[in-house]
């Protein structure tokens, strides 16, 4: 590809999209052990998000020669978290809508989400919990990514 047509939108989107569907087969695995219940164990899905924003970085980084303005990797953590919180969110829409309509009443009984949570609400706060922590993990990873003697791996 060549250095010119790699922008920090295909990379972040590309990445969004995998860490998206990490997401999703998070969720099946814990529908799967009868554990999607405990609203507190989806936060583990983090972890995708970090990996993927910081994969998402180092792989624009050294497509770029080693150049990372700071802002794009700020762009590249908040649309990395955007992209792959509407994905979720899409699939949750299906989930609740179609698979296992009882699924919302639980939520709706958890700490966690208000009583009157809705279809478009739970829709509109996933987005949400994606995007805030998705530009927020990449500015703690921009931490590191922004130093000129950060050496990417490969190169020496």
């Amino acid at each position: 590809m060549a250095l010119s047509r790699i922008t920090y939108q295909n990379v972040s989107i590309k990445y969004g999209i995998f860490v998206g569907i990490a997401h999703i087969l998070y969720f099946l695995l814990m529908r799967l052990l009868d554990l999607q219940n405990r609203v507190e164990l989806s936060f583990l899905s983090a972890i995708f998000l970090i990996i993927g924003i910081a994969v998402a970085i180092a792989n624009f980084k050294r497509a770029k020669g080693g150049n990372l303005n700071y802002f794009q990797g700020l762009a590249i953590g908040a649309t990395t978290g955007v992209v792959s919180s509407t994905i979720l969110a899409l699939f949750l829409i299906v989930y609740v809508t179609v698979i296992d309509p009882v699924y919302l009443s639980s939520l709706q009984s958890s700490s966690v989400f208000p009583i009157s949570l809705s279809v478009l609400s739970l829709f509109v706060l996933t987005i949400i919990y994606g995007s805030i922590p998705g530009f927020l993990i990449a500015f703690v990873a921009m931490q590191w990514f922004k130093r000129a003697d950060h050496a990417m791996p490969g190169r020496i």
